[in-house]
C-alpha cells in the first residue's frame, strides 16, 4: 500500500503511538527475541491496524521510529528537570508546583526555549519503566544484541547521559546536570517468570 508524504503528527496521533510503543516494547515475551526491525515492524502493524477511526494516514515504521524518538528525548529532559526540582525538596511544593518549576528549568535549554511540547502524551510515559525510580527501575531490552543492558553509563557525566529504549538507537539526553543516576538497575524479570505470572 502506498503512503503520501508524511504530514505533522497530532496529538491524537501521539497519544495512539505511545499506547502502542508501551504495549510492544514493554512485552518481554514478546519483544525479547525481536531484533529492532521486527519491533518497529509490530509497531508499525498494530498502529495502523489499531488507529481510531478519526486517524486517517497511516505511517510507515520509520516516521513512528523518528517521532517516537523525538518524544522519548523529550520525556528523558523532563524527567531529568523533575529530579533535580525533586532534590531541592521546596518546602510545601505541591506536584503542580514541581511542574512548573521544572518547565522553567527545561526552558532554560535552548533545544527546548519554546517549552515543553508533549504534556498531552505525558501522563502516558511517566511511569514508563525507564522513567521510573533508579533502584526498582527494570533495565531497558537491547533488542540488537538481544541482551538487557543498563539504563544509564557506570559513570555518566554531569553534562550527557545516554539512555536506551527498546527498538531505538542511543542518544544523549544532555541534562545539564547530574541525572542523579548512581542507583545500579536490578536484573529485570525472566521470560519464565513473566510467563508464570500471565498463566497465573
Amino acid at each position: 500500500m502506498s503512503m503520501k508524504r508524511s504530514s505533522s503528527y497530532t496529538n491524537a496521533e501521539d497519544t495512539h503511538l505511545c499506547h502502542i510503543y508501551l504495549d510492544v516494547s514493554q512485552n518481554l515475551i514478546i519483544g525479547i527475541y525481536q531484533s529492532k526491525d521486527m519491533i518497529w515492524s509490530r509497531v508499525e502493524n498494530d498502529y495502523n491496524n489499531s488507529r481510531p477511526s478519526f486517524i486517517t494516514e497511516l505511517r510507515n515504521k520509520r516516521s513512528l521510529q523518528c517521532r517516537m524518538q523525538t518524544i522519548l528525548t523529550s520525556m528523558g529532559k523532563m524527567r531529568g528537570c523533575i529530579r533535580q526540582i525533586e532534590r531541592l525538596k521546596p518546602s510545601g511544593a505541591s506536584e503542580a508546583d514541581i511542574m512548573n518549576q521544572t518547565k522553567i528549568l527545561l526552558s532554560q535549554d535552548n533545544k527546548y526555549k519554546h517549552g515543553f511540547r508533549f504534556d498531552h502524551v505525558w501522563p502516558i510515559l511517566k511511569d514508563m519503566k525507564k522513567f521510573t525510580d533508579n533502584e526498582t527501575e527494570t533495565s531497558p531490552f537491547q533488542p540488537e544484541t538481544g541482551h538487557f543492558v543498563s539504563s544509564q553509563e557506570d559513570s555518566p557525566t554531569p553534562e550527557s547521559s545516554t539512555t536506551v529504549y527498546p527498538g531505538l538507537s542511543l542518544f544523549s539526553l544532555n541534562i545539564s546536570s547530574d541525572d542523579g543516576g548512581g542507583s545500579s538497575s536490578r536484573r529485570p524479570i525472566g521470560v519464565k517468570k513473566e510467563k508464570s505470572k500471565m498463566e497465573g
